[in-house]
């Protein structure tokens, strides 16, 4: 098995900002990281499954490389998803103003121009609960000091570890963890697949 960790991101809602992700997101492999974003395309009407299959297909394709799951906002519910499910396959998992918890604080407005994050949200809620403690310790939340659109409580999951970083805000706060913070989470994405 190589040394090489990769990261999977999986982003959140705002479909239109994958482009600016991208961008960014290619950086770090100067951080000793290789990352692929999975496209999530929360807005459009293909099923949750079909959002998963291609998480899924992803990890198959990467042989002999340690994989960390790293999902955005709405795209921690998938990571948590998965994570709980593929944990053999998975070194770890991170998620940045993750909504890892709480499916019925979501508005139902979300949910309309979202359809499939409804079905996320409550996969993670259930698979969660089938993470063994050991597995628990391999997850990080990453949050701000304040998110008033992901509350912070939402973020965690049982066990897991969290990271606070000093950032207010939803946006403000991933779109710093993507660049200026981006050294400091390649290093742990690293720490997290050894």
């Amino acid at each position: 098995m190589t040394s090489r960790t990769h990261v999977i991101y999986l982003p959140g809602l705002g479909d239109r900002y994958d482009p600016m992700r991208c961008f960014f997101l290619r950086a770090w492999s100067l951080y000793g990281v290789r990352v692929t974003m999975i496209p999530m395309r929360w807005s459009s009407d293909e099923s949750y499954d079909a959002k998963r299959a291609r998480v899924l297909s992803a990890l198959d394709m990467l042989n002999n490389e340690r994989i960390v799951l790293m999902g955005e906002s709405a795209g921690g519910s998938m990571a948590v998803s998965v994570f709980a499910a593929q944990s053999g396959v998975v070194a770890g998992a991170m998620t940045l103003c993750g909504k890892n918890t709480r499916s019925d604080n979501v508005s139902p407005r979300i949910y309309a121009h979202n359809p499939a994050f409804r079905e996320s949200m409550q996969q993670a809620e259930t698979l969660v609960k089938t993470l063994r403690p050991k597995q628990s310790e391999q997850f990080v939340s990453i949050v701000p000091l304040y998110d008033p659109t992901v509350p912070v409580a939402e973020t965690l999951i049982p066990g897991c570890q969290k990271m606070t970083l000093p950032l207010v805000g939803h946006l403000v706060a991933i779109l710093a963890m993507l660049t200026i913070y981006a050294p400091l989470l390649a290093r742990r994405a690293r720490k997290l697949s050894r």
